[in-house]
């Protein structure tokens, strides 16, 4: 760090001279140091948008931490990367730097933080050395490291046609199997392919994974390069009959790692710009979220619904209004939620709308009731955010008011599960079950599953894991298929569990953690060591596979592997120490003093079913 005098740049908070310990952290071997560093440099180098000095001498530094053989947690340092070259890069925003997006616009400096153009192009130019870790890093490392790469890679356009990005990116996206890195990868082409260059447009037709379609789809209507069957996909993601299916593509985008928020907000964000027949067509699909918004999310769909039924004027007299309008904002009036959301309120007064309630549905001569059944569920959701025991109180206090309601009943049976009070649960999500539907009947059932599991009901356990198998899709269909596994295993039926692990070849390190977890039970134990290390060559941290590391070791007669695989687990995650201890797996190490000082630890049991996103 000697070669640059911090004393004189700055960050958010004055002089940068804490950077190099700030950066020395976010190399460290212990997580804790790097979570907080990376808390450090969001909050100083790039704070809440706006680059400073120590900037571009911070980024060159990050990316060689992040070039180091051993370095941790790649994909966050590629993400912090992204924002300080490029702020917010996502689907629907950016890059906000001095080159510029491809589709055109200018770059507004936050001047009045001290940010200047100059400033913007420091930060491109000292990131110029991560393109070519980049592109090695999208072909050899894990998929969340793939992931990023290529999302860094969509913000250094200034050196795309130099190192030939976009053709290198066209040939990985080939290969790739992933589907969140290949979502990665359009995102990334989205913003580096030259307005000219139609392979977005066949890529979007050809396609079969909805989340690579929709980013493709985004990236396109953000191009400019909009076509029917595009504007048309994106009011159908909006308008979906299938709820189930739309929540499920929304917390898929909303964990892709490439910037994407709610996926209803950024869609209506785009439509808002793509022109007023599209805006025309999305009015009916604007007006049905915003009848049921409850969240933030609820700003663009708004700023969209209003630009489709008023345009760029203000509101008319109420005697005025024509029939789209007044059907918008009677929407608004009858959803009690909505008027909890502060920013969307704030839009209305743009218009000189009411920004009230009471007033909106005086304005349009409407009846309105503010339901407190509805008022506690939407603060019960809020609360989710606050941790399990907060959540449940407060979906405790909607069940007080009604006790059948379906998503109470679900939420509290889940928190229950996740709390370790099953025999509490069983009750509620077997209500859950007869009276839900779509999202919440699909996650009661999987709940239910759980709570079985827990009280050694493993028959019916299986039983519900299957008919929420049928609902679910994506990463959450995977999750009830892992747990299936765990069932059969349970049981007994360890070849029954091997076979359902090997029916869809593992792709992600989870994926080989469960098929080594059969594997063992199987007794194949050299198969089972070799998935394990699969695992953790993605994961060095993974307890559960050093663990099964463990058990497959000592099984096979190699009391020093399971040993030194051992101290790892409990190293990683000290309350696998008890379940160790009493794993008869380990039955030929009882003896030895070393192990029964590695597992001499009080600690909590631990929950070892997973539950969908």
């Amino acid at each position: 760090m000697g070669d640059v005098d911090w004393q004189q740049l700055s960050h958010a908070y004055g002089p940068a001279t804490d950077v190099p310990a700030m950066l020395r952290a976010l190399a460290s071997t212990d997580a804790t140091d790097r979570a907080d560093a990376l808390d450090a440099a969001y909050g100083n180098i790039y704070h809440q948008g706006t680059r400073y000095t120590a900037t571009p001498p911070a980024i060159a530094r990050i990316i060689e931490i992040a070039a180091r053989p051993d370095a941790k947690q790649v994909d966050d340092l590629l993400a912090l990367l992204v924002h300080c070259v490029a702020g917010q890069l996502t689907p629907t925003s950016g890059p906000r730097h001095a080159t510029g997006p491809i589709w055109g616009g200018a770059v507004r400096p936050m001047t009045d933080y001290g940010e200047t153009l100059e400033l913007l192009a420091a930060c491109e130019d000292a990131a110029e050395p991560a393109v070519a870790l980049c592109l090695r890093l999208v072909t050899e490392a894990k998929p969340a490291e793939r992931a990023a790469a290529a999302w860094l890679l969509a913000a250094l356009g200034k050196f795309a046609e130099r190192y030939e990005v976009a053709p290198r990116l066209v040939a990985r996206f080939a290969v790739e199997e992933e589907p969140k890195v290949r979502a990665a990868i359009v995102l990334a082409l989205t913003h580096l392919l030259p307005l000219r260059e139609r392979w977005l447009e066949e890529m979007f037709r050809a396609e079969p994974d909805a989340l690579v379609r929709l980013v493709a789809a985004m990236g396109l209507a953000r191009r400019g390069q909009a076509t029917p069957e595009v504007s048309t996909a994106l009011v159908g993601w909006l308008y979906g009959d299938d709820a189930l299916a739309f929540d499920q593509l929304a917390d898929a985008y909303e964990a892709s790692n490439i910037g994407g928020g709610d996926l209803a907000d950024d869609i209506a964000a785009l439509l808002s710009t793509m022109g007023p027949d599209v805006l025309a067509t999305a009015m009916p699909a604007l007006v049905e979220q915003l009848s049921t918004a409850d969240d933030f999310g609820a700003v663009g769909l708004l700023q969209a619904a209003l630009a489709g039924a008023f345009g760029a004027a203000p509101a008319p007299a109420p005697s005025d209004l024509t029939a789209t309008q007044r059907e918008l904002l009677t929407a608004l009036a009858h959803n009690q939620l909505f008027w909890m959301i502060g920013n969307a309120t704030s839009l209305l007064m743009q218009r000189q709308l009411p920004s009230l309630r009471a007033d909106m549905a005086q304005l349009l001569g409407v009846d309105v009731v503010d339901d407190p059944l509805v008022a506690r569920r939407g603060s019960a959701r809020l609360m989710t955010s606050f941790g399990p025991e907060r959540a449940l109180e407060a979906w405790q206090e909607v069940l007080a008011l009604a006790p059948d309601d379906p998503e109470a009943l679900e939420r509290t049976g889940s928190i229950l599960v996740e709390l370790d009070q099953p025999e509490e649960a069983l009750p509620l999500l077997q209500r859950a079950v007869e009276v839900a539907h779509g999202v919440h009947g699909a996650r009661a059932l999987f709940g239910l599953g759980a709570a079985l599991a827990a009280i050694d009901d493993l028959p019916n356990a299986y039983e519900a894991f299957t008919h929420a198998e049928q609902l679910l899709t994506g990463d959450d269909k995977v999750t009830v298929r892992h747990n299936h596994i765990a069932i059969l295993q349970r049981l007994g039926r360890t070849d029954d569990a091997l076979a359902l692990a090997l029916e869809h070849e593992p792709r992600t390190a989870e994926d080989f953690y469960h098929l080594g977890l059969a594997q063992v039970k199987a007794g194949h134990y050299q198969a089972c060591i070799d998935s394990m290390f699969r695992v953790l060559g993605e994961e060095p941290d993974h307890g559960h596979a050093h663990y099964t590391l463990a058990c497959a070791h000592a099984l096979s007669g190699k009391p020093e592997l399971a040993l030194a695989a051992i101290e790892r687990a409990i190293e990683a995650d000290p309350e696998l120490a008890p379940h160790i201890a009493e794993d008869e797996d380990f039955a030929s190490l009882q003896d030895d003093p070393r192990f029964r000082e590695l597992v001499d630890t009080e600690v909590s049991i631990d929950d070892f079913f997973t539950r969908p996103t």
